[in-house]
């Protein structure tokens, strides 16, 4: 009795590793769609999000779809179209800054009680108070 037991539990076991068992799903998905390269999967998984702030107005593009927060208010365009001028105008302007396009750029950043000034070519200048920064840059900044 114990030998025809014993022989039972093998025979289940031997019988439960040779079914590989896969969803109904994943077998119909893989006789549709052939065999596709780990480069073209991640390309089709990459989304790619630009997040614009200019002077507190923030505009998300995701998918072709734009998503304006001004001033609290939310506003969802589905092309660059439908998105008003103003925004657009904005969008374009920050493009050109990115690219090096506009002309003397300077901004201020104060950290622990030090101003630095990002210049236009990249470097930051340290100052220890307001007055130690140039008129002319000082202009610039908005001070």
């Amino acid at each position: 009795m114990l030998g025809l037991s014993g022989f039972a539990l093998l025979v289940f076991s031997l019988v439960k590793r040779k079914h590989n068992p896969k969803s109904v799903e994943e077998i119909i998905e893989s006789k549709k769609s052939p065999k596709k390269s780990k480069v073209e999967k991640r390309e089709k998984e990459l989304i790619v999000t630009e997040i614009f702030d200019y002077n507190g107005v923030k505009i998300l593009h995701e998918k072709g779809i734009y998503t304006v927060n001004d001033r609290g208010i939310v506003a969802q365009h589905s092309s660059w179209d439908s998105l008003p001028k103003r925004y657009q105008r904005m969008i374009l302007e920050l493009d050109q800054r990115s690219q090096g396009q506009k002309g003397e750029d300077y901004f201020l950043e104060m950290l622990n009680g030090f101003y630095y000034i990002s210049e236009p070519n990249g470097k930051k200048k340290r100052y220890d108070s307001i007055e130690d920064i140039p008129p002319r840059i000082r202009k610039n900044v908005g001070l």
